[in-house]
């Protein structure tokens, strides 16, 4: 297996300026970039270059823009950067300077271009092939993706086993700061999971959210929006280190089975209770793994009050560190569990109907506020929704925990569904494979996981972004110094972690 960790750009615009030899050319120009100022300086006349572009195919002439598109295809397309590339430029140099190698792919060149389309195509699926995460970036179409990017999804619908296990991230462009770009996002992340690909948002330092989001409301704007571009930034930082993790552990392997969470917030009847003692921990299963149920529906827990900064202090990973310390409610009992777990599964029951439904889902996810804040403690570990569904619900459980859960810079997979009608589980075997997989991939990510934090780990900060008195707060040199001192602790807790978990087979 090579140790060459490569990523795959993926620009989904009509207006893409990059194309055949182009792609070369930009990879070439990306690498010679060696700070964020000389990245902003040649994205900002890159998208300059995009307007005059413009304005020569015959804005300046008041021409209609279906004939300035036309002229604007007749350019080589070796220069200029249209609003998608110039942030899909910004993720890919990013892993350019994590030493993942990049490459570059305009869309509108494979499926925008009747000609060579089928040599294209196949040139394109050997690139998705050799590629071991792909970065997708384009514009917002009514709070959703544009066609350029759905004929991407559904060319890799019937060709999903080169997309298997491997990492996906997104990058959108909006005309307006709350353009629909999150739920561009979210609805690309679901898509892409479903095929079997893995999913993360962007990076700590960007709030860790679902990718990377720009604004732009005419040709070139974008390189005005430095928020925008941080993210793209911070979107190709999280998917370029979670691909090195992963890369990280084809010569290692967990000494013992993965302890596996099972989180129930949801359940009517003990209908869940009774399925995951049946199906996963009194099955053949606990000879893969070591699940650990936490049957939260039946316990107390209080609603998160949002105190202006959280967590009340900055303390050692296994310290329970709410400000809710009710001897009544669950978290402070739950807390050093949560974090031992390799992987995650968290889930309940979707009814059809809601009698007799107890749920703690909500109350609980907000309560995760603080584990979030304390900078990730649940970072890089997998999680995957585990639903017990009744066939006609018409819930959407699986999603709203994929867009809480990633939110806690976590790794995302493809949800674990089983499907009941008149009280039988009638997909079990389908689900049962699903479960196994995912088993097979919490080993991989618990031990890059590991391994990270143990050797790779530097300050894994939560960024209190919009929190005035949490900002001020995090200023404070007493803070910054328990900060330092508490990450220094996780990384000595990992080293041990190290030495008792893993194994080295090279």
């Amino acid at each position: 297996m090579s140790n060459t960790v490569k990523l795959l750009g993926v620009s989904g615009s009509l207006r893409n300026l990059r194309h055949g030899k182009g792609s070369d050319i930009l990879v070439e120009e990306i690498n010679q970039i060696h700070t964020r100022e000389h990245l902003i300086e040649y994205l900002s006349s890159q998208a300059q270059i995009c307007l005059s572009s413009f304005i020569e195919a015959g804005r300046k002439d008041n021409k209609s823009f279906d004939k300035i598109l036309k002229n604007l295809k007749r350019l080589p397309g070796v220069n200029g950067l249209s609003n998608s590339e110039v942030l899909l430029v910004a993720g890919l140099w990013a892993a350019k300077q994590n030493n993942v190698e990049i490459e570059h792919v305009s869309l509108s060149d494979i499926f925008g271009n009747e000609k060579n389309a089928k040599e294209k195509i196949y040139s394109f699926l050997n690139k998705i092939k050799e590629a071991n995460g792909i970065l997708v970036s384009g514009p917002v179409y009514f709070g959703d993706r544009g066609s350029l990017t759905h004929d991407f999804l559904q060319l890799l619908r019937v060709n999903s086993k080169l997309v298997k296990d491997k990492v996906f991230a997104g990058i959108t462009v909006g005309a307006k700061r709350n353009g629909g770009q999150e739920t561009t996002l979210i609805y690309q992340m679901l898509d892409f999971i479903n095929i079997g690909m893995l999913a993360v948002g962007n990076d700590a330092e960007s709030t860790a959210q679902y990718g990377g989001t720009g604004h732009a409301g005419d040709v070139g704007d974008i390189a005005k929006d430095y928020y925008g571009i941080n993210t793209a930034i911070g979107t190709g930082n999280r998917i370029s280190n979670v691909l090195k993790m992963i890369n990280s552990t084809k010569d290692t392997a967990l000494k013992k089975k993965p302890k596996i969470g099972i989180i129930v917030l949801q359940d009517k009847n003990n209908k869940v209770l009774n399925y995951v003692k049946k199906t996963i921990i009194n099955s053949y299963l606990s000879k893969v793994a070591d699940f650990r149920l936490l049957y939260l529906v039946n316990e107390s827990i209080k609603s998160c009050i949002a105190c202006d900064i959280c967590p009340t202090e900055v303390d050692d990973d296994r310290i329970y560190r709410c400000i809710i310390k009710s001897k009544k409610d669950v978290f402070s009992s739950i807390h050093e569990e949560m974090i031992d777990f390799d992987a995650i599964l968290i889930g309940g029951f979707s009814p059809e109907n809601y009698e007799s439904l107890k749920s703690v889902y909500q109350k609980f996810m907000e309560r995760t506020r603080y584990l979030r804040r304390s900078d990730y403690l649940l970072s890089n570990y997998l999680v995957v929704p585990l639903i017990f569904k009744d066939v006609n619900s018409r819930e959407n459980l699986e999603t709203r925990i994929i867009t809480s859960m990633i939110r806690h810079h976590t790794i995302i997979y493809s949800p674990i569904i089983f499907n009941e009608l008149d009280n039988r589980l009638i997909n079990f075997e389908k689900a049962i494979g699903d479960l196994e997989q995912f088993v097979e991939m919490a080993k991989k990510i618990a031990v890059g996981r590991i391994k990270y934090n143990a050797t790779a780990l530097e300050y894994e900060h939560y960024n209190p972004v919009g929190y005035t008195l949490s900002s001020a707060k995090d200023k404070d040199f007493t803070t910054i110094q328990k900060r330092k001192t508490a990450m220094n602790k996780r990384r000595v807790r990992f080293k041990q972690m190290l030495t008792r978990r893993v194994i080295y087979n090279g």
